[in-house]
């Protein structure tokens, strides 16, 4: 075989060289989307850990203070990883001599923490699903049971009945599914009588025009018999009698047509009877099926403590004025509101305090609000506001405005009065990045708000 010409052989570096720059950027891409995910974990925690265990707070901050010098940069995992490894062995210590063991051997640290995990996590998760009203019972009594410092439950029993809590909210909603397909097949059958019983209407209009035709036929032939009769006739009595022989055939047609068509309307009026009878159930039918999904709907989107939209709704509507920012050129701002010492609140007066308090503050932001503005519920103490057509300014003063007055309101809880502050912090939104970036902006001003005092509001660093 002869050697291919040299020039074939050649390698295009030119073309390599973008083929690798084009890589390399891929790469950088991919772990700068690791990082910032790294990071928004990391950030994530050490707020939960700040609310939680307070006497860790400055340790908080500080690891809090070294994430966010390396925005710009790479993560220094091993910077961090110390103080991360010294945060949790501080946290099981603290559960380790909190915590009364739940059987007769002494659980160990690692036990103790990871039952305090679960009673963390679990309720945040219970909170974010909407449930149907015949599972809501069950959600608040598990949620009870895990806010409950004196219960002592197995994790692997509390998650298995938090597991079967959502499999079961799954099937109701697959059955409000085959319900559903159950009257669509309802409607297409009895679509399909309403096709027949017009095609057969249309036949039997065919059938009356036929015998209408044969009625005019037979008329037309004896009138026409009568005069060729009387044009021929000779004997006036012989013309009287056949003239009354045809009127006489002429009524019996007209007789027996009127006949028919009678019996032909009374099976028509019986027929359409049975129909509206049919056409009524389906309307009874598909009306009831509306309400049912407007409801279901409804309740799929609604936090049922607060009455608030619930996350589900909170994602459906910034989806929206994401698009409309980008396609309008116009601003957007996201803020995060948190009860200051809610924790306080639950321990000091109980979870009916707590939920009192949430539903009072979920109600009076949603008055506060601008009309094009919306509020939901986070999770937990947390609600998230978003500000359409707001600069980052012009949201920070509407947002001091709400705090301001949401401080001055009288709270009481069983002729108590209680003092509840919120603390925010607010991001405005860059075309560039996602809403869970700009979450994380949000959540680092909002942690700013709470080392700096609480009952403030702090803006986000723009990027």
């Amino acid at each position: 075989m002869s050697e291919a010409p040299k020039e074939t052989q050649k390698i295009d570096y030119r073309e390599r060289y973008e083929q690798l720059l084009t890589e390399v950027s891929t790469l950088e891409n991919n772990e700068q989307l690791h990082q910032t995910l790294l990071k928004t974990l990391i950030s994530r925690v050490l707020f939960a850990v700040d609310k939680a265990y307070p006497e860790l707070s400055e340790d908080s901050r500080k690891l809090r203070d070294t994430l966010r010098q390396s925005e710009d940069g790479p993560l220094a995992l091993g910077r961090l990883q110390p103080s991360i490894e010294r945060l949790a062995e501080q946290i099981r210590a603290i559960e380790a001599g909190s915590l009364t063991p739940p059987r007769s051997e002494t659980l160990t640290a690692e036990e103790n923490a990871a039952q305090i995990d679960v009673r963390d996590f679990l309720p945040l998760l219970l909170e974010r699903i909407a449930f149907t009203d015949q599972l809501e019972g069950r959600r608040a009594k598990l949620l009870k049971i895990l806010q409950d410092p004196k219960d002592h439950t197995l994790n692997s029993i509390l998650i298995d009945r938090a597991a079967t809590l959502i499999n079961d909210m799954r099937r109701s909603l697959e059955n409000e599914k085959s319900e559903l397909a159950q009257f669509l097949q309802q409607l297409t059958d009895s679509l399909s009588e309403i096709d027949q019983h017009t095609f057969a209407n249309l036949s039997d209009i065919q059938t009356q025009r036929d015998a209408q035709q044969a009625l005019d036929h037979a008329v037309t032939e004896q009138v026409s018999h009568i005069g060729r009769t009387v044009a021929t006739a000779t004997d006036l009595d012989e013309l009287k009698q056949e003239v009354r022989e045809r009127i006489t055939r002429i009524g019996e047609y007209i007789q027996s047509f009127r006949q028919n068509e009678e019996k032909r309307l009374d099976e028509l009026e019986e027929e359409n009877e049975l129909m509206r009878e049919r056409i009524g159930k389906l309307e009874s039918s598909r009306t009831h099926l509306h309400e049912q999904l407007l409801a279901s709907e409804q309740k799929m989107l609604r936090d049922p403590l607060t009455g608030l939209p619930n996350r589900l709704a909170l994602d459906e509507r910034l989806g929206l004025e994401m698009a409309r920012m980008k396609r309008e050129s116009t601003p957007l701002c996201i803020a995060i509101w948190d009860i200051d010492h809610f924790k306080s609140v639950n321990d000091t007066f109980g979870h009916q305090a707590g939920d009192k308090a949430l539903h009072v503050v979920g109600r009076t932001l949603h008055k506060l609000v601008r009309d094009v503005d919306m509020v939901a519920r986070f999770g937990g103490e947390e609600f998230v506001m978003i500000l359409p057509k707001a600069t980052l300014q012009q949201a920070f003063v509407i947002l001091e405005r709400i705090r301001e007055t949401l401080g001055g309101t009288a709270f009481r809880f069983k002729e108590t009065p209680l003092k509840i502050t919120l603390s925010c912090g607010v991001a405005e939104l860059h075309p560039h990045e996602t809403s869970e970036m700009a979450l994380v902006r949000a959540d680092d001003a909002l942690y700013r708000a709470k080392s700096h005092g609480r009952n403030r509001t702090e803006m986000a660093h723009t990027q």
